[in-house]
């Protein structure tokens, strides 16, 4: 079974190094989607994948992902449905 995820980080997370280790962990985890600074300035993250990878993921995510961030705080969607996507992209390097 696979599963999507769909999390906006909350607060001061703009420069703390998040877009990069999301990357990271979803690449190594085999997970695609997309990782974005939006219009809210916000971090938004969409990523799909295996069962077991996605919550994985979400463990990495509920620990705190950059030891700079002052709190932790994000919203998580579940969903059940896939888009398609077909690799992990992020608007940084």
């Amino acid at each position: 079974m696979a599963k999507r995820l769909h999390i906006i980080f909350l607060g001061d997370v703009k420069d703390k190094g998040y877009r990069f280790f999301i990357k990271q962990k979803a690449i190594e985890l085999g997970l695609k989607g997309y990782c974005i600074l939006n219009e809210q300035q916000q971090i938004e993250v969409e990523v799909e994948g295996k069962d077991k990878s996605i919550e994985e993921f979400l463990n990495f995510v509920q620990k705190g992902i950059s030891l700079q961030a002052d709190s932790n705080a994000f919203a998580i969607e579940i969903f059940h449905d896939l888009k398609g996507f077909k690799k992990m992209q992020t608007d940084i390097v």
